[in-house]
């Protein structure tokens, strides 16, 4: 496999890419989190899964997620079709494999999530509709391409340079694949 093909990532050509998990620290009880893209790559979201445990107040929580350009405009916002109430502890997973709106299933919720380029300072957010101070939402991870990019903007289709610092994840991603 030559380099000119480790970014022919899923359906997309977009230059050399890898697979990473992100790991979104657990915010305060009562609150969603953020996420903002940073650095010098764009992003493509494979999959993005949180838990949250409810308290006993016996308000329904409605979760939703949110995806916004650098500007602070939405591009997709996601709320889940069913609500959680109280003392429960489930598990959200946003992912373009699945084509449900959602589905509730032993306390696992899924719902489809666009294939949305995310440049640097986009961000993904998640805020909770009836949300109570006791509530807590942890496990968050995010699973995304990352492509490289660099001082002139997106790399669009191959590179056609060694980069030794990419070296690793480029035999890692080929590997995998």
């Amino acid at each position: 496999m030559t380099q000119y093909t480790y970014g022919l990532t899923q359906l997309l050509g977009h230059g050399h890419a890898f697979t990473e998990d992100v790991v979104v620290p657990t915010p305060a009880a009562g609150a969603g989190f953020t996420y903002t893209v940073q650095g010098s790559y764009w992003q493509l979201l494979d999959s993005i899964s949180f838990q949250i445990v409810t308290g006993s107040n016996a308000a329904n929580r409605q979760p939703t997620l949110t995806i916004k350009d650098a500007s602070g405009a939405a591009l997709a916002t996601l709320p889940t079709a069913s609500v959680q109430t109280a003392s429960l502890t489930w598990q959200y997973t946003f992912s373009p494999q699945f084509n449900t709106f959602n589905t509730v299933v032993a306390l696992a919720v899924t719902a489809p999530l666009p294939r949305i380029m995310l440049q640097p300072e986009y961000t993904v957010s998640l805020a909770i509709g009836a949300v109570d101070a006791a509530d807590q939402v942890s496990k968050i991870r995010l699973q995304v391409e990352q492509f490289v990019t660099g001082p002139q903007g997106y790399l669009l289709g191959v590179l056609d340079t060694d980069h030794p610092w990419l070296r690793d994840r480029i035999e890692l991603a080929a590997a995998k694949s």
